[in-house]
């Protein structure tokens, strides 16, 4: 190959200028322009072109012909061009090779000419192009560096918050293992639960113009959410448990109850039972008799007419309530028994049972009557989102009243505040007579002196009634709003029977023919029925 990396070169020979011709694998033959172009950049006077026609259409592999007589070259010194990619992420230069012995280009006028174009230049980089220099060919001499991406900070929880709120057991062909209770989260004193994992900032990148690429900031790791029975690590990054007992999700914060567990029944051997944390009773709570806990409340035998309530916890009873229309569940989580009779339940969460008769069911979220039954008879139920049962009324028409896709705490409220707007409307028209009259009285100068300052009070009295009024309307209107886009929904896989009455937040339906595996729910306008999906 020739010096300057292609299959043709001149050389100066005694008697003249020679054309070198080379065959080459993998390289297109000269070609005359490719020549002439030589010729021209050398200087080569009295040039013999007949001679380099013939050259070119020679069939042999290495060629050497005469072109001239004159031995004069031109004399031309290495240079160099600098390009840079697209993304501004790499940057090249291109030598071209000196003519004649041309000077060579120095590192100094390498790194002028880069600095000419703003790159910055890669030291190293340019120092192995400066010894190893292959004319023709991009040889990078700047590279830029991408921002590299950091990580956000987290909390690690070191339990399965899924596990923290009891629900039972579903075994595999649909029915409910009530017997199984034994599902509470429990931690000891000194357990870490909870590690706050500190944010690793990223490194900002630059291109090879020395501009910054920023990198993504990262998110620092939320507050860690410390509850009761808990305390943080002196660094802040560690909540460790105070005390021993049940863990408690409630309002996005993480504490610790501690546990009660009664060996028999609660009875008279017992009293009452109210405690500050979680109570087992590992048999029956007696009629009479009450449990009241922060935390869950766990039966393992039937709870007769008595009163069991979890202030912040679940209900969970082995062997259900036979309440006798004396007895009352409440709980700020779920209420899980194995049938619910007679009896008044009361839950913040969901409710799920076998069966459930006879009772009074409310609950903020979903009401499901699961099992070999499925029954729900009797009574009446308010669930804030929807009810999911096998059969739902009886062949003998009992009334059943059910209301899905309202808060049951929205509803009384609106109760309230409708009852309370009537009153305050009675007392504004109380006051607006007397105000009535007595401005009338002002107008003709008959108000006596010592009526004045009771018409002034009776102004702002009626002023204070009507903006209490204004404020109470705004609320009825809020809640009558979220009422009327209810996505509450009311199903039953085998029957919904005659006798059961439906309301879906603003609409009302009375069953009185057999509906059979259906899904109920509200369009807007009124209730409408569907497949059991």
């Amino acid at each position: 190959m020739a010096k300057n990396g292609k299959n043709f070169d001149l050389i100066v020979k005694g008697d003249g200028i020679y054309l070198h011709l080379e065959t080459i694998e993998g390289m297109e033959r000269a070609n005359r322009a490719d020549v002439v172009e030589l010729i021209d950049a050398y200087g080569v006077m009295d040039v013999d072109y007949m001679a380099i026609s013939e050259a070119l259409r020679s069939v042999e592999s290495v060629v050497d012909v005469k072109i001239s007589n004159n031995t004069a070259i031109r004399q031309i010194g290495e240079s160099a061009a600098i390009e840079v990619s697209e993304d501004r992420m790499e940057a090249f230069i291109i030598f071209s090779e000196p003519i004649n012995n041309g000077a060579l280009m120095s590192r100094a006028d390498v790194i002028s000419l880069i600095e000419r174009e703003n790159v910055v230049p890669d030291d190293s980089l340019v120092d192995s192009v400066m010894q190893n220099r292959h004319y023709g060919r991009k040889l990078t001499i700047a590279k830029g560096s991408e921002p590299e991406k950091g990580t956000d900070g987290f909390l690690q929880f070191h339990f399965d918050r899924s596990n923290i709120k009891p629900k039972p057991k579903i075994m595999e062909d649909g029915t409910v293992n009530f017997k199984q209770l034994d599902m509470f989260k429990l931690c000891n004193r000194g357990d870490v639960l909870v590690t706050s994992v500190p944010a690793r900032e990223g490194r900002d990148g630059a291109d090879v113009y020395g501009k910054v690429l920023p990198a993504v900031r990262s998110r620092p790791a939320g507050v860690i959410p410390r509850g009761k029975g808990t305390v943080l690590s002196p660094d802040g990054l560690h909540l460790i448990a105070d005390v021993s007992g049940q863990l408690l999700l409630k309002e996005n914060k993480i504490g610790i109850s501690p546990h009660l567990e009664i060996p028999g029944n609660v009875d008279n051997s017992t009293g009452n039972i109210e405690f500050n944390g979680q109570v087992t009773v590992r048999g029956s709570v007696v009629s009479g008799f009450a449990v009241k806990a922060i935390g869950n409340i766990e039966v393992f035998g039937v709870c007769e007419a008595a009163t069991l309530i979890s202030t912040e916890g679940s209900i969970v009873l082995g062997n259900g309530v036979q309440g006798s229309d004396k007895g009352e569940l409440v709980a700020a989580g779920d209420v899980t028994a194995k049938f619910i009779e007679s009896c008044k339940v009361t839950a913040g969460g969901s409710i799920t049972a076998d069966s459930i008769m006879k009772s009074h069911i409310k609950c903020d979220g979903s009401v499901t009557v699961a099992g070999k039954n499925g029954l729900l008879v009797g009574g009446s139920l308010v669930a804030g989102e929807k009810l999911v049962a096998r059969t739902i009324g009886s062949p003998m028409g009992t009334l059943t009243d059910i209301e899905v896709g309202g808060s049951p705490k929205e509803l009384v409220r609106q109760k309230e505040l409708v009852n309370e707007f009537n009153k305050m409307k009675n007392e504004y028209e109380k006051c607006d007579k007397v105000v009535t009259t007595l401005t009338a009285l002002r107008n003709k100068d008959q108000l006596p002196d010592d009526k004045k300052p009771i018409l002034v009070k009776m102004i702002n009295t009626k002023m204070v009634y009507r903006d209490k009024m204004t404020k109470i309307q705004d609320e009825i209107d809020t809640i009558t709003r979220n009422l009327a886009v209810s996505v509450g929904t009311v199903s039953a896989s085998k029957v919904i029977r005659p006798g059961v009455r439906i309301t879906i937040g603003n609409a009302q339906m009375t069953i009185r023919d057999e509906l059979s595996n259906c899904r109920l729910r509200n369009n807007g306008e009124k209730i409408v029925i569907g497949p059991n999906l």
